[in-house]
């Protein structure tokens, strides 16, 4: 019998704000444990939450920017269990009435067949703490920082069938949310993280299976290797004729292990929280939401591969994240080609920013000061490589200077004296009469030595591409 995997994700985004979503502290991210607390978001009695209005506008752009529909009121629900690092012994959430709900987004595969994905909803919550387990060896520490950060949760519809899909849409919802701005996206660092709860059933099925959660996968790969074991483990366990249990498992990098059975609404006993009243979404507030939105990443590719004849590869790695976008379209509009700034944005700018472990938002040479060394390297007045290995690095280091200012300091600027060329091409070749009787005759390797003849007696000066060419037509 043949079988289907049913998934669907949630995906949690902690929200890149300045401050925590009840409580007043900074957002932070590898500090000194416990240094970004107070007393909100470690829960003493009598403190009171106050909403954070930039969590809110935040979790409202990612709904409008899934197609979700947007109520007119929302509210904050008590999730209450006991966990070591839940200091109030609840987690303020969303249940009964979440910010988002309903939507909808489509998902491109890298063969470039799409698919639907419902999102059922998006709610606004609190992050927990952090548990270190193995920074001693007796006891749990517990780091607070995190506690009381602002997440989004994204909550799909199962329409997911294979892990390949599962994996394209966390990427999909991880570009979305960076180019909207609201989360940097690093799973690495805990910020975007995601659960997934699967089931298997006879292809052709309409019956539902006991579903399983793989919590807290880290990365995509992790996803997709979860998801291929899970559906193996369950589906031997059908075919044995046992049931698959409904529980919570994690993935150890090899294999999925229980935690635990897994939990209902009620067991976490939700209520409206009474501290915080309902909040109101005017029409106005609304729109104004609406209007801030970015030209979102599927759009802009789909304009990179349509109008200006990208490779869906390349657009795609435009799209990864905004600032990336924003200086693609920089190097556009300083004139440089579309062809052109994808490859110097996706060669020896990603090089230089994962060598340094700099981000795109930092990179130092603004788009007009690249565009003057990409228009040197296309009018033939400096060699490709001498761009990209000298110039660019000194370009880095020294952004407020010109390309063809460093090029002559550098004596890289490549001769311009055509007739100068056109003499050592036919000294090299009128020197070397056997050799081109061989290279008639086949050996087609002999025409890098008469280009780095010529090269040679240029001083380098030549550039290779041209000597080629030259070369070329002078002996077909």
């Amino acid at each position: 019998m043949s079988y289907e995997m049913v998934v669907g994700l949630e995906i949690h985004a902690q929200l890149q704000t300045r401050a925590k979503v009840f409580a007043p502290e900074a957002v932070t991210f590898g500090e000194h444990p416990n240094r970004f607390v107070s007393w909100v978001s470690l829960g003493y009695p009598g403190t009171l939450p106050v909403v954070n209005q930039s969590c809110v506008e935040a979790a409202i752009r990612l709904g409008l920017a899934l197609n979700c529909e947007i109520p007119s009121t929302f509210y904050f629900s008590r999730k209450n269990y006991f966990y070591p690092d839940l200091p109030k012994g609840y987690q303020i959430s969303q249940e009964a009435a979440p910010i988002a709900r309903n939507g909808w987004t489509v998902i491109r595969l890298p063969d470039g067949t799409r698919f639907r994905v419902g999102i059922e909803r998006i709610q606004l919550e609190e992050d927990t703490g952090k548990s270190l387990h193995d920074q001693d060896p007796f006891d749990t520490l517990l780091d607070f920082n995190r506690a009381g950060i602002g997440l989004v949760e994204i909550v799909s519809a199962p329409d997911i069938r294979t892990a390949q899909q599962a994996m394209a849409y966390l990427a999909h919802i991880r570009r979305l949310v960076r180019f909207l701005g609201i989360c940097d996206g690093n799973m690495e660092e805990g910020s975007l993280r995601c659960d997934a709860n699967i089931s298997v059933r006879p292809v052709g099925s309409s019956t539902w299976g006991n579903r399983v959660e793989i919590k807290n996968l880290n990365s995509i790969s992790a996803l997709g290797k979860a998801l291929e074991y899970e559906y193996a483990r369950q589906v031997a366990l059908v075919e044995r004729g046992e049931a698959v249990v409904r529980e919570t498992r994690t993935w150890d990098g090899s294999q999925t292990v229980p935690l635990r059975e897994k939990e209902t609404a009620d067991d976490y006993r939700y209520f409206p929280e009474p501290d915080i009243p309902p909040i109101n979404i005017s029409i106005s507030w609304l729109e104004k939401l609406r209007v801030s939105l970015p030209e979102l990443p599927d759009s802009l590719l789909e304009r990179l591969v349509q109008e200006y004849g990208l490779s869906p590869d390349d657009a795609t790695l435009v799209v990864e994240d905004r600032p990336y976008a924003e200086y693609f379209l920089g190097l556009l509009a300083a004139g440089v080609s579309p062809r052109s700034a994808a490859v110097w944005l996706n060669g020896p700018i990603r090089a230089y920013l994962n060598q340094t472990a700099t981000s795109m938002q930092n990179f130092p040479l603004p788009p007009q000061r690249l565009a003057e060394l990409i228009g040197l390297v296309e009018s033939r007045q400096v060699n490709l490589n001498a761009a990209r290995e000298v110039l660019f690095p000194l370009l880095v280091q020294s952004p407020v200077r010109s390309a063809l200012e460093i090029a002559r300091e550098k004596d890289l600027l490549l001769m311009q004296d055509e007739s100068q060329l056109e003499q050592w091409i036919t000294e090299v070749l009128m020197e070397n009469a056997e050799k081109v009787e061989s290279y008639k005759k086949g050996k087609s390797g002999l025409l890098g030595y008469f280009v780095g003849q010529v090269m040679r007696r240029s001083g380098g000066k030549a550039d290779p591409r041209e000597v080629q060419r030259k070369i070329t037509e002078k002996l077909v």
